[in-house]
């Protein structure tokens, strides 16, 4: 099976780069998801052994579609492939390398409520007040450290009244975590760079097993997880990333952009893709979609394009409140499916 027939000249030079480094930017709608999967079975296809790739997305949904795709693709020697989000994959390390870290193979993992729940509890143990500051919001400053990768011992003299509460609480958070043999969600993320660290033998263990490593979205990956991936590319360089600058919307959950704005400085002899072509927007989405991005300070530069027809004008309206702006996307489905024979399914909200 020739299985970069199917794919534009820019995306087929993508998927045929076997080893070093390389970033694969992907403009919306340029075929992410088709070159990704079409990359690790062009791997396995090339005699790569499966159990030696990594590949690691953002959602459930995305791995197991992908998963699918590849499957179809390279058959059965797909089953092999080391796939899944990163907390799904590093949790599954977790659980064999655990006694290296003081913690029990079979720890618990904590949710959002358990989470609160042990912070609330470390509160009344040190003294203070669940009142104010609630137990929610402390535990959300918890989780924004962790996502940044500070711990509480990377933590100096805090003069800020919230902080000289939600210092100590973290650190008591984190020494119950320990005595209870569990970890909270970004636990999973850190303990793993807690564990690579401290036990270069494990560290390269899994160099040797992962010598070819795939990212989805890269410009999603906070500090913790580009930390990860950078330790496990450090074996043998061959790392490939798939994403966006333009797209990168989640800095409200840690997400760092400039992750992705200076792979080509932490990986020497990197090669950049850039997939340009647009195969889902009309020319007048992307011409506005260009307008606007066009004004980032920092971006990685493309010229997205389509072969799509020019399409309806986008129409844009300025209204005073979220209720108004309700009202008037009503009115809109509702004039268009009287005047132009249109269903419900037919309209997207986004």
């Amino acid at each position: 099976m020739n299985l970069t027939s199917e794919l534009n000249e820019e995306q087929r030079k993508a998927v045929e780069q076997i080893e070093g480094p390389c970033m694969i930017v992907a403009g919306a709608g340029s075929g992410k998801t088709r070159v990704l999967t079409y990359k690790i079975a062009f791997l396995i296809e090339s005699g790569i052994n499966p159990f030696e790739m990594l590949a690691l997305t953002f959602t459930n949904k995305a791995a197991n579609e992908m998963k699918h795709r590849i499957h179809k693709l390279a058959g059965a020697a797909a089953e092999n492939l080391w796939m899944g989000t990163f907390h799904s994959v590093f949790a599954k390390i977790l659980r064999i390398e655990a006694q290296h870290i003081g913690f029990d193979r079979n720890f618990t993992i904590y949710d959002d409520d358990d989470s609160e729940k042990v912070v609330e509890a470390c509160m009344k143990e040190l003294g203070f007040s669940t009142d104010n500051p609630k137990p929610k919001t402390v535990n959300s400053y918890i989780k924004g450290l962790k996502n940044k990768l500070v711990l509480p011992d990377d933590i100096g003299t805090v003069t800020n009244p919230f902080e000289k509460i939600a210092v100590p609480v973290y650190r008591e958070y984190q020494n119950r975590l320990i005595k209870n043999n569990a970890m909270d969600f970004d636990d999973l993320l850190i303990n793993p760079i807690i564990l690579f660290r401290s036990n270069p033998d494990v560290l390269a263990k899994y160099q040797n097993r992962f010598k070819f490593i795939l990212v989805d979205e890269y410009q999603d990956t906070n500090r913790a997880q580009y930390e990860i991936v950078k330790m496990l590319a450090q074996g043998y360089g061959n790392i490939s990333v798939v994403g966006d600058d333009a797209q990168s919307i989640y800095r409200w959950r840690g997400a760092e952009i400039e992750n992705i704005l200076k792979f080509e400085s932490d990986f020497e002899k990197c090669n950049v893709f850039k997939l340009e072509q647009n195969y889902r927007s009309t020319k007048n989405i992307l011409s506005l979609a260009d307008e606007v991005i066009k004004n980032n300070k920092r971006q990685i530069k493309k010229t997205l394009f389509t072969d799509n027809h020019d399409g309806d004008k986008v129409t844009l309206a300025e209204v005073f409140s979220d209720r108004d702006e309700g009202m008037m996307v009503v009115k809109w489905i509702l004039h268009e499916i009287q005047h132009r024979k249109l269903n419900f399914k037919d309209f997207v909200i986004l």
